[in-house]
C-alpha cells in the first residue's frame, strides 16, 4: 500500500487519536496498524502532530524540575494566564476544523503555526515577567520555606518561640527575641543568627542583617555559604544589584554551596 492509499486512513486516525471510535473500530484499527508498517509511519505523523497541541504537552502536577528557572516555567504553565491561552488554541483548532471539515494532518500546516504562534505568545509574556525589579526579585526569593528548625532545641524554649513568631510574620518581636537570646551568648550556632539577621532585614535593618550573616560567612562551619546567600537578598531588597551580584558571583565558584541553582537564576535576572 503506497503513500496515497494510507490518505484514506487520516480521519480514522484522527478520531483514534481523538478517542472518538466505538469499541469495535478501536480494535479494527489496531489491528491494521499490527499488519500494516507503512500505516503506522503514517499514524506515528498523527500521533507527533497531535501531541503538540493535546494536553499531554501542558505541564502537569507530576513535573518536578530542579532547576529554578525551569520552576518559574512550570509555574507559568499551570497559571490561570496560560490555562486560558491552552483553552483559546483548542477553540479555534475546532473551529477550523469543523468548518473545513478536513482531518487533523491535513490541517498540519495550520496547527504547526499556531503551535508556534502560541511559544511565541509564552516567550513574549515570560520575558516580560522576568523583568521583575528588585523588589519582585526580593520578594519571590524571600519565602523562607527552607529554613532551619529551631524547635529540636528542647532546652532553648527561647528560640522556638523565636522561630514561632517570625512564622507568623511578627518580625519586630522575634527581632528583640533572637537580639536577647544573643547578647550573652559566645559562641552562636548559624540558624540562630540566619533567624536574626533575616528578622532585621525584614524590618529593614540592614546593617544588622549584614552583620549577622557575615558572622556565619566568618565561621568554621557547614552553613557558611548560607551566610553568602541571605546576603545577597540584603543587597537586593535595597536595590543594590551591582552589589548583590558580586555576592552572587562568590556563591557560584562552588557547586555544593548554599543555592547554588537559586544564585545562577538570580545573577542571570540581574545582569
Amino acid at each position: 500500500m503506497d503513500a496515497k492509499d494510507h490518505s484514506i486512513y487520516h480521519d480514522q486516525i484522527d478520531a483514534y487519536l481523538r478517542d472518538e471510535l466505538s469499541i469495535e473500530d478501536r480494535a479494527l484499527f489496531e489491528q491494521l496498524l499490527q499488519n500494516d508498517p507503512e500505516l503506522v509511519k503514517e499514524f506515528k505523523v498523527h500521533q507527533e502532530l497531535f501531541a503538540q497541541v493535546d494536553e499531554s504537552v501542558w505541564i502537569d502536577k507530576s513535573f518536578t524540575p530542579d532547576i529554578e528557572e525551569v520552576k518559574e516555567v512550570e509555574n507559568y504553565f499551570r497559571s490561570a494566564e496560560a490555562k486560558k491561552l491552552k483553552d483559546t488554541i483548542a477553540k479555534v483548532q475546532a473551529n477550523y476544523q469543523k468548518k473545513n471539515n478536513t482531518s487533523f494532518l491535513k490541517n498540519r500546516l495550520f496547527l504547526s503555526v499556531l503551535a508556534a504562534a502560541s511559544i511565541t505568545i509564552f516567550v513574549v509574556l515570560y520575558t516580560m515577567n522576568s523583568n521583575d525589579s528588585s523588589q519582585d526579585l526580593y520578594a519571590g526569593y524571600s519565602e523562607w520555606q527552607d529554613l532551619p528548625s529551631l524547635t529540636s532545641r528542647s532546652d532553648e524554649s527561647q528560640l522556638a518561640e523565636g522561630q514561632r513568631l517570625f512564622e507568623q510574620k511578627k518580625y519586630d518581636e522575634s527581632y528583640v527575641l533572637f537580639k536577647e537570646y544573643i547578647k550573652d551568648k559566645n559562641e552562636l550556632l548559624p540558624s540562630v543568627l540566619i533567624y536574626s539577621g533575616l528578622s532585621a532585614l525584614e524590618l529593614d535593618k540592614y546593617t544588622e542583617a549584614i552583620s549577622y550573616f557575615d558572622q556565619i560567612i566568618n565561621s568554621d562551619t557547614i552553613d557558611q555559604s548560607k551566610g553568602y546567600w541571605y546576603k545577597a537578598l540584603v543587597y537586593l531588597k535595597q536595590d543594590k544589584k551591582n552589589t548583590a551580584i558580586k555576592v552572587l558571583e562568590i556563591i557560584l565558584k562552588d557547586k555544593q554551596n548554599y543555592n547554588f541553582d537559586k544564585a545562577q537564576a538570580l545573577l542571570k535576572k540581574l545582569q
